[in-house]
């Protein structure tokens, strides 16, 4: 019979071997409005330079010189560990930022701990976010700092991955709990949902705590629905379920939310960068993209894809008129009719 760390790290390699194949089949299709719902107004005479364009965003009072980082995918089994170090090395050679998944296995099996301080080893000095559940104490999110030595904490706010989960937690109380550590932590909070959007309604609560950031995590990347569903036996189908990435923004912006936005679900190329950052995101980022370039083509070919990305937004930055990220958020876009038909309805 397994024990509960065998539980606990077959359910981690699960997850990762049902997140390739959901990216590998193609499934990663947008509920509600897509990117390709924004279209870019050309700029025919920018009077710009690609040497004049700065790409740099600040958060947490850190300038990133690019702004996108490799979100986290998972850790805590050998598999899984593996590819965490890759990113790491990738993170390093890219100077991005980086995120490890939930280090909740660590702290109930400390034995384990070692694969994520890898991460930490291989990249001594770049910016690294630790990631725990809403529901953690704030001493388990000092120990989950600690141990990567993190420069910022994830908190991700998984409803709607815990429901169609066997296993699963039925319970989130988490508001209070969130404004907690975000106000005790030494390091900056991150609130960021798991692949189901933001609505008014949860950036107007966010508001009111002491988080740094808030990461939209909306639809249209990993489905950890479709991933729970396919492990679980209890049937609950909420394949379709959420907002977003798009509406997620637009809904930021309807709530009137003064905190930092950080752009994740569906992230593939430069043009989701650019149109993320022109609806308000200071920061983008990506998982089960860039795992899945890893695992089809390698380390390698992530590199050469994120340098093709920063050369892009350059250009996009030209075609655009935008000599900075603050600029790009006054370019126009042309909203498509159900764009149009969203905003009609949240506004």
């Amino acid at each position: 019979m397994k024990n509960e760390k065998d539980i606990h790290q077959h359910r981690k390699d699960e997850h990762l071997s049902l997140a390739i194949k959901y990216w590998r089949e193609g499934r990663n299709q947008t509920s509600g409005l897509a990117f390709s719902d924004l279209r870019l107004i050309p700029n025919t005479l920018p009077e710009l330079a690609i040497d004049d364009i700065d790409l740099t965003t600040e958060l947490f009072g850190v300038r990133f010189d690019f702004p996108f980082y490799i979100e986290a995918v998972t850790g805590g089994t050998e598999r899984t560990n593996k590819i965490n170090q890759q990113f790491a090395q990738v993170a390093k050679n890219q100077n991005l930022a980086m995120a490890v998944g939930s280090q909740s296995i660590a702290l109930k099996f400390p034995e384990l701990a070692s694969g994520f301080k890898k991460v930490r080893e291989i990249n001594p000095n770049g910016f690294l976010f630790a990631n725990l559940g809403a529901g953690h104490s704030l001493e388990n999110a000092k120990r989950a700092v600690d141990m990567i030595s993190a420069d910022a904490l994830e908190i991700h706010v998984n409803t709607a991955q815990e429901l169609p989960m066997d296993e699963g937690d039925r319970s989130f109380y988490w508001l209070e709990n969130i404004n907690e550590v975000a106000t005790r932590l030494e390091v900056p909070v991150v609130v960021k949902e798991v692949g189901f959007g933001i609505s008014q309604k949860t950036f107007r609560q966010l508001s009111e705590t002491a988080i740094s950031a808030i990461n939209v995590g909306g639809n249209g990347g990993t489905n950890f629905a479709w991933i729970e569903r396919r492990r679980g036996k209890n049937g609950f189908n909420i394949d379709e379920f959420g907002l977003s990435t798009v509406e997620s923004l637009f809904e930021a912006k309807f709530a009137d939310n003064k905190k930092p936005l950080i752009a994740t679900g569906g992230i593939s190329c430069a043009q989701d960068i650019l149109k993320s950052l022109i609806l308000g995101a200071k920061m983008t980022s990506s998982a089960g993209f860039i795992l899945s370039v890893l695992m089809e083509s390698g380390s390698e070919a992530v590199e050469q894809m994120l340098k093709n990305w920063k050369q892009d937004l350059e250009k996009f930055c030209v075609l655009t008129g935008s000599k900075s990220l603050t600029e790009l958020q006054t370019v126009e876009l042309l909203y498509s009719t159900n764009t149009l038909n969203f905003i009609q309805q949240r506004k």
